[in-house]
């Protein structure tokens, strides 16, 4: 075997020195390389480059809706839900299109309710089905439509009836055989109730008038919707409004076929039919998620809270069509429904709520 020499203490203490600076500059580089990556991860991991803690600071909340954007009932629902978001109150997910069946509603519900969501919107009929899932899942919070409410479910009420009533005053100055349509979803209270007010307005204007009220069993069938207003139609109705997104759809098409005027429903459908839509009745739910998004937050939430805002409160309004041909007759009454409308908001009339017969 060879021999070796012993090492050289000198240079071995150069060596060492040299491999010390060497590790120290690459522990530099890797920490100065570490804190620039820093904030492209939080960006990629969080979406928002205010970081995962106000992420977490964001109420979690979902919308599940029977339809898309393009249907008024839902595109409304989705414009509040989106303002909330912009705002930077809640983290929003949203379903649409969800099924109609009580065991495909559960299923949704169940999966946002599983995955830590702290409230459930479900924008729709679906009373049952939100009741049941409640039962399940006590710390998440929902709100729906419909007369019974639980612990933590909370409902949203739809004094539409009440814009319904003005567009009612105003469908008995311009019908000419005094004789107007109805198309409804389903017959549930907030349909009924929206026809009866539009009746009732126009028989305050013009007595006598009929109202000719049609359900068509299905919330977004547009084609049943222009069936029902054309058959009103051919019954001598010339002014129609309707109650859901299909009618509302359906009855806007049959209004214009046959050159009669109508109003919109929830959102503003001027634009559908600039020259036979009188105006929309609307429902903003801006007000209606702000308050319940604020009652979650701030763990003051009470069982089966019902939330009500109507015309006094900015929840429904009646939104006129500025390019609707008008006449001397029209504009008289527009001021006298002007002069009713604010007896609504100060109280000193009440819309009858007519949900049957």
């Amino acid at each position: 075997m060879q021999s070796q020499k012993p090492p050289d203490p000198e240079r071995s203490a150069d060596v060492r020195r040299l491999e010390k600076d060497m590790l120290d500059k690459l522990r530099t580089r890797t920490v100065a390389a570490a804190a620039a990556l820093l904030p492209a991860l939080g960006a990629v991991g969080c979406g928002d480059s205010s970081g995962d803690a106000a992420a977490e600071g964001k109420l979690q909340a979902a919308l599940v809706m029977p339809c898309t954007a393009s249907d008024p009932w839902c595109g409304q629902a989705l414009s509040a839900a989106k303002k909330l978001e912009a705002e930077g109150k809640i983290e929003l997910k949203v379903t649409t299109n969800a099924p109609q069946d009580t065991a495909g509603i559960s299923r949704v519900l169940a999966q946002y309710a599983q995955s830590g969501t702290d409230l459930v919107i479900a924008h729709s009929t679906w009373g049952d089905a939100v009741l049941e899932v409640a039962k399940k899942f006590g710390d998440t919070h929902f709100a729906t439509y419909g007369s019974t409410g639980a612990d933590n479910v909370a409902l949203l009420e739809e004094p539409l009836y009440e814009a319904s009533y003005l567009a009612g005053m105003l469908a008995g100055d311009i019908t000419k055989s005094g004789v107007i349509g109805g198309t409804a979803g389903q017959d549930i209270a907030l349909c009924h109730a929206l026809l009866k007010a539009f009746e009732l307005g126009a028989q305050r204007v013009r007595k006598g008038t009929k109202m000719i009220a049609t359900y068509i069993g299905d919330w977004n069938d547009a084609a049943k919707g222009r069936q029902a207003t054309m058959s009103q139609h051919q019954q001598g109705s010339d002014v129609a409004i309707a109650c859901g997104g299909g009618p509302a759809n359906g009855m806007v098409q049959a209004i214009k076929a046959t050159n009669t005027g109508g109003f919109g429903y929830m959102g503003d459908m001027r634009s559908l039919a600039p020259k036979n839509l009188v105006g929309s009745v609307t429902y903003n739910l801006v007000p209606y998620y702000t308050a319940l998004v604020n009652d979650v937050a701030s763990g003051s939430t009470q069982p089966g809270k019902k939330y009500h805002f109507g015309l006094a409160q900015g929840g429904v309004d009646l939104t006129l069509n500025p390019d609707y041909p008008a006449n001397a007759r029209l504009t008289t009454g527009i001021k006298e429904m002007e002069k009713v409308k604010k007896q609504i908001v100060d109280g000193t009339f009440k819309v009858p709520y007519v949900t049957e017969g």
